[in-house]
């Protein structure tokens, strides 16, 4: 009998089997040739400008907040900033355009990282998929390889470096040690003592020895870093100051002034550097292989596409689009009581069970896996449900009430665009003909959206710039000159469509449907009204007694939840 499936307020939209390229991209191969396509196309003639009115609805609370617990309000009436939906119509244009996804940007898709392992001890018996996890931390953390040594860090040239020593392995008494939570001993002076916590059993201890100082090898940023943005890490972490030495004392012991942290640790050497580190012998390891290499390459490319044209790419052009802030036509009215809001323990990309595509349900891929790939644009469900903590108490993640706006309320907004061409003007349409076409569409903006929060409508209307806009400053009443036409979104969208069924193979093509499909389902508001839909969007209890987790419930792709 094989595991129930995972639930999760969120799911994911497939991506695109290839990039669509923007009709100016024209194969370059350099970006002074990229620029020079740019210029051409932005100046020729025939582009269009305008404006694309946005009236919006919030079909749930909302919340963006103002870096505190309050909603945004600059002049005291709730405002969605123009940078929140300039985010939320990005996202979705890069699906609807077949956009590339690159990790090495400056304004990246995704977050290019090494993950850690965890769930090494999931449990098996019960579970009829296989992972091996275990065999793969195992074949590489063998425990003759794992070498003890002192991380330090030089504050003249701002690297990190480690250096080799011995270790003693101390046996004590089994019920001392493991009330012993992980601790580094005071006295550093003959040898630094450290203590991994309890375990079942465990009665060893380690002590470092003193090193020749001199013997330094030198840490990549990288996997520094990799260590340092841990989220999942639990334990111990050497960074923190009850176990390192900083500034003066690092210096004192080390005898060397430029240096300014030491820590004791254990380590391993793969390829012939330091690979990785930790505070005890058996440490959590990063995988192998960072999140870029689950993306698929042929969308890492440097290929202008449509978001690159119109939304900018940093190091060659600027955009050509101008969102501005939403402001509540209801006031102050509009917000809800203030109060603690909910909170869900969600699961980290180190799910993988969840985050990877999972062809064989039997056999479960992780980070490391052969053909491991990401398993798309993760988007969350609209829920009908309370957001606010029933217990109304301040915890870590929100540790003040917030002020959301209140559901029915409505925002006005415009996005101002510049000399796009008619297919350029269309790929933006179509992110709101979506809701056009079908006004149960409705996306989701600011936090919160794991609770319920952040649902709105949008109805989207297009105004073009008519000859005479830059002509006149001001009518004949000395108000501004206004020259603008409302259009209809169709042939516009036409025009774009003709750009993909001509750029994409009819396979891509029909990858392409699926995936649209999937975003539809997404942004479908009424599956809210589908029975049992809270539970078929819940979010795991880690603590739950069928352990989920644990047996690696794998999420039904988007189209599979009904």
């Amino acid at each position: 009998m094989m595991p129930r499936q995972a639930t999760a307020p969120y799911n994911f939209v497939s991506l695109p089997s290839k990039v669509l390229p923007a009709p100016f991209d024209g194969g370059a191969e350099s970006d002074e040739e990229r620029q020079e396509n740019y210029r051409s196309h932005v100046l020729a003639k025939g582009k269009l400008s305008g404006y694309i009115c946005l009236s919006i609805k919030t079909m749930t609370s909302i919340f963006v907040g103002n870096g505190g617990s309050e909603f945004f309000s600059p002049n005291g009436v709730p405002v969605i900033p123009g940078s929140s939906i300039r985010g939320m119509v990005k996202n979705i244009f890069k699906i609807v355009t077949c956009g590339a996804m690159r990790g090495d940007k400056e304004d990246a898709d995704f977050n290019d990282k090494h993950l850690y392992f965890r769930a090494m001890a999931a449990s098996k018996g019960a579970d009829a998929r296989k992972c091996y996890l275990r065999q793969t931390y195992t074949s590489r953390v063998k425990k003759d390889d794992v070498q003890a040594g002192f991380l330090l860090h030089n504050k003249v040239d701002n690297q990190y470096y480690m250096v080799n020593t011995d270790y003693q392995e101390m046996n004590g008494r089994a019920e001392a040690i493991n009330r012993l939570s992980p601790s580094v001993g005071n006295d550093w002076s003959k040898g630094v003592t450290t203590y991994t916590g309890p375990m079942p059993r465990k009665h060893h201890y380690t002590i470092h020895s003193i090193p020749n100082w001199s013997n330094k090898i030198l840490v990549e940023q990288g996997v520094v870093e990799a260590y340092k943005t841990d989220e999942t890490r639990k334990g111990v972490n050497i960074f923190d100051s009850q176990y390192c030495k900083r500034n003066a004392d690092a210096a004192d012991f080390t005898g060397e002034p430029e240096i300014d942290f030491v820590a004791p640790c254990f380590y391993m050497e793969e390829n012939g550097q330091i690979g990785h580190f930790g505070f005890g012998r058996f440490y959590r390891i990063p995988y192998k292989n960072s999140i870029g290499a689950a993306v698929p390459q042929g969308l890492q490319t440097d290929t202008i596409d449509y978001t690159d044209a119109i939304f900018g790419r940093k190091e060659l052009w600027g955009s050509r689009l101008s969102f501005e802030n939403a402001v509540c036509v209801s006031g102050k009215a509009a917000q809800e009581n203030p109060a603690y809001a909910r909170i869900l323990s969600n699961p980290k990309p180190t799910s993988f069970q969840l985050y990877l595509n999972q062809d064989d349900q039997t056999e479960i891929k992780h980070w490391d896996s052969r053909g491991a790939c990401i398993r798309g644009y993760k988007m969350y469900w609209h829920k009908k449900m309370s957001w606010a903590n029933p217990e109304q108490k301040a915890s870590d993640v929100c540790p003040h009430p917030i002020h959301p706006v209140k559901p029915g309320q409505v925002f006005q907004s415009r996005i101002r665009f510049e000399r796009l061409s008619k297919d350029e003007l269309g790929a933006l349409l179509k992110v709101f003909e979506l809701a056009q076409k079908d006004k149960e569409l409705c996306f989701k903006i600011g936090q919160g959206k794991s609770i319920g929060l952040g649902s709105i409508r949008v109805e989207a209307t297009l105004k073009l710039d008519g000859d005479s806009y830059y002509k006149q400053l001001f009518d004949g009443s000395g108000q501004w000159h206004t020259d603008e036409t409302e259009a209809d979104f169709s042939g516009y969208v036409a025009e774009f469509e003709e750009k993909l069924k001509t750029g994409l193979s009819p396979k891509d093509y029909i990858r392409y449907q699926l995936s649209q499909r999937e975003l539809s389902h997404l942004l479908d508001w009424k599956n809210t009204a589908s029975p049992e839909w809270e539970q078929k969007t819940a979010a795991m209890d880690i603590n739950d007694t069928e352990k989920p987790f644990q047996y690696r419930w794998v999420l039904p792709t988007a189209n599979e939840v009904k």
